[in-house]
């Protein structure tokens, strides 16, 4: 029986950590741009937040509007999930994507770039 060679076994686990750390790297950056890129508008978190404190959007979503009002919460800690007020979110997002269902599967399905099943396809941006 030979001894197993730990240079190169050292060397997988250096190579397999270094891709590792990229695609971490990667998926944050892609994070970023995201966030960067799909921030409403002062007007849109206006609206939002009026829409929510005359109770358009749910009870949950006026209690949410109430709280920022009165400086106990706001917004990006609410919709980062910093907030632990943030699970208030679920009713309205559920509400949200059963009502634009199929705008989101169309949207996805006119991405010719998105494929859940290899995200190296994705490019980044």
């Amino acid at each position: 029986m030979t001894s197993p060679d730990f240079a190169y076994i050292e060397q997988q686990m250096r190579a397999a950590t270094a891709e590792l750390n990229a695609a971490m790297e990667s998926a944050l950056q892609e994070m970023l741009r995201f966030q960067r890129n799909n921030r409403p508008t002062e007007e849109e978190r206006r609206a939002l937040h009026e829409a929510a404190l005359r109770g358009d959007l749910g009870d949950d979503m006026r209690t949410l509007a109430r709280l920022v009002e009165a400086g106990e919460d706001d917004w990006d800690r609410i919709y980062s999930g910093e907030s632990s007020n943030a699970e208030l979110l679920r009713g309205h997002l559920d509400r949200m994507v059963a009502e634009h269902r199929d705008e989101i599967v169309r949207a996805i399905e006119e991405d010719e770039e998105f494929d859940p099943m290899d995200p190296e396809s994705r490019p980044s941006r």
